[in-house]
């Protein structure tokens, strides 16, 4: 049963293969996703089944209940603004749009399009989400009302519940990632050609990773050991880099893995931006990209191979 809460409604999209709900209003929070050919539920669940309440803007993420996925935009990291028009501006914990209400555009059995502004930094972002078969597409677009180029860091958050032996697979050879988990201090450590968050991660502990930047991937599987995977494919000319946070019941009940493709490198969109690793959104312009997930059982093949 998908989460609810009691100020918002619930809309959920089907297919044969594939039941994904999404919270209308507060956050457009995708809150079940679902694989009705085994019965396996991918989205980490709140404590509570029923919400009292959406969480209020500028909240800290850490101190709210830890679920589904959402979208987090203009930063990760709590920071100021770093340029005109809004150089020093207090940008919140997690971004804007998990604390906004959205708009619903159009909905259908299969088809959810969805609005938010933000009008504190002057951009419209817009999500399509689409079931079609076992797949999930997510098609983004963003437009920014200023009259000059802003920065703006986005990163998908979606925290998917793991079960004894699953495992996170990345394409391609590595030997180190990325430990970022301390923002004071980033450490090279090694990569085992898989990433388990019981093995990985002390109970009562999290940990983030990046891999490197000029570490070029552009999909993720996790993979229980029944067979069953979810495949996450992503568009790199928008989103080259690649966050991986694993929670041990540190703020989450259980284990959960989010595979967290963005367009800067680190959490910090003062820092991504000081670093050179945004690209502007310029005046007017709609930056369109995308996100694909599809879930199945056996071999995972790659879809860039």
């Amino acid at each position: 049963m998908p989460v609810s809460s009691k100020e918002d409604r619930v809309i959920t999209l089907s297919s044969d293969a594939l039941s994904v709900s999404v919270l209308a209003n507060r956050g457009a929070r995708l809150t079940s996703l679902f694989n009705r050919n085994d019965q396996r539920e991918w989205l980490s669940q709140p404590r509570h089944r029923t919400l009292e309440r959406g969480p209020e803007y500028g909240s800290l993420f850490t101190e709210t209940d830890h679920y589904g996925w959402d979208e987090m935009c203009p930063t990760v990291d709590a920071c100021r603004f770093p340029s005109d028009p809004f150089l020093g501006e207090e940008v919140p914990d997690h971004g804007e749009l998990w604390t906004l209400a959205w708009d619903v555009i159009e909905s259908s059995d299969a088809r959810i399009h969805q609005r938010v502004k933000s009008e504190r930094f002057g951009f419209t972002f817009e999500r399509v989400l689409r079931v079609e078969g076992a797949t999930l597409r997510s098609e983004y677009m963003c437009v920014v009302a200023s009259e000059v180029a802003v920065p703006l860091l986005w990163a998908l958050h979606p925290q998917f519940t793991m079960k004894d032996g699953s495992r996170l697979v990345l394409p391609g050879l590595r030997s180190t990632v990325l430990d970022t988990s301390l923002s004071t201090e980033v450490r090279d450590v090694t990569w085992f050609g898989d990433a388990v968050v019981e093995r990985d991660v002390a109970k009562g502990d999290d940990r983030m990773f990046y891999l490197r930047p000029e570490d070029h991937v552009n999909e993720a599987a996790l993979i229980d050991e029944t067979g069953s995977w979810l495949q996450l494919a992503w568009d790199r000319t928008f989103a080259p880099y690649l966050g991986i946070w694993m929670d041990h019941a540190h703020y989450t009940p259980g284990r959960v893995m989010a595979v967290e493709p963005t367009n800067g490198f680190l959490d910090d969109l003062s820092r991504a931006h000081q670093q050179g690793t945004l690209v502007p959104f310029q005046p007017g312009e709609r930056v369109s990209w995308w996100v694909e997930l599809t879930i199945g059982s056996g071999e995972v093949k790659w879809k860039s191979s």
